[in-house]
């Protein structure tokens, strides 16, 4: 047995000596086999009132042909451009009319291109067509079914076109068909499961599972389609899978889930089981820096686009590895 043991510890200290000739531990071999990298591909916007800057750009949602659409809330209208940053059109002011907003936020785009906006003070959603053009309105202030606080926040499609609205102050989120008829709610004030504190936003992934950012309660929580709670991830904290103020969410096509944090200025990677992944991001105003993220969502191509508050600007990053 004595010399067994021996014979098993030569054997792992001459791998050991190998690996450390050639510059790579056990540790950081197994962490270089997981470890994603994401590269800055570009930057878009900045402060302003002119076409393509920003007033604290808020929601990012892209139509069937690649287009991207930005709320572009304390200048109270939306921003198109095509698929390569270059402006196509804006609509909205500031108002209570139809067609203008009060600090609209949530956005996103049905598979017939047309628009939804949580208007946000106004506490309600508007449906335009791709160009802007007014098609319908739905939602006024309260907390009954139907009802919105000032805070109606985030807007996700699923693909039968049904939209749900993510209502922070009310802390629930709500179903509607595409011309705003209400279908169901999810979600009440508190800390259990299938409760809320401040909900952001929310995803749905190819099997129509909902994922939402539970701000205030500093996790993700998951959905089935019919609102069954399934699982939730994430506690207070600045490490991995850890959060300071979870935000803006979305997939990819492989269905991982992507979280933004406002107060770490980080992007973090999980997969649908909410197995971390990868993070990136830094404080500052650097390419690939962030001083206050708020949304982010990819494209058809699985690139992801985050809107940045601090900077008045939108980034853009590719996976490398």
């Amino acid at each position: 047995m004595k010399n067994q043991f021996s014979k098993n510890l030569i054997i792992l200290s001459i791998i050991t000596v190998f690996l450390f000739s050639v510059g790579i531990t056990v540790s950081n071999l197994a962490r270089g086999l997981e470890s994603e990298e994401y590269s800055f591909v570009s930057k878009m916007g900045s402060k302003g009132t002119g076409d393509g800057q920003f007033d604290t750009p808020h929601t990012i949602a892209f139509d069937p042909s690649g287009n991207m659409y930005i709320t572009d809330t304390k200048n109270a209208r939306v921003q198109k451009f095509d698929s390569n940053g270059n402006f196509l059109a804006k609509w909205g002011s500031k108002g209570t009319g139809d067609g203008q907003f009060q600090g609209p936020e949530g956005i996103d785009v049905d598979s017939l291109s047309n628009v939804y906006v949580a208007d946000t003070k106004n506490a309600r959603v508007q449906k335009f067509d791709s160009n802007g053009t007014f098609l319908a309105k739905w939602g006024t202030f309260g907390s009954n079914d139907g009802q919105f606080s000032r805070h109606v926040h985030g807007i996700v499609i699923d693909p039968s076109d049904n939209v749900f609205v993510t209502d922070r102050d009310n802390s629930n989120l709500q179903k509607f068909d595409s011309n705003g008829t209400f279908l169901a709610k999810l979600g009440s004030q508190g800390r259990f499961h299938g409760q809320f504190m401040q909900p952001h936003s929310t995803a749905i992934d190819s099997r129509g599972n909902l994922y939402v950012s539970d701000m205030n309660n500093f996790r993700i929580q998951k959905f089935d389609s019919n609102g069954t709670f399934l699982a939730k991830w994430g506690s207070r904290g600045t490490e991995d899978s850890q959060f300071m103020k979870p935000s803006g969410i979305d997939l990819d096509s492989s269905d991982n889930v992507y979280v933004v944090d406002k107060n770490t200025s980080l992007i973090q990677k999980f997969d649908s089981n909410g197995t971390f992944l990868a993070k990136w991001g830094s404080k500052g105003t650097g390419d690939g820096q962030f001083l206050e993220l708020e949304d982010i969502e990819l494209n058809s191509f699985n690139d992801v686009c985050v809107s940045d508050r601090g900077t008045a600007s939108i980034q853009i990053f590719t996976k490398v590895r």
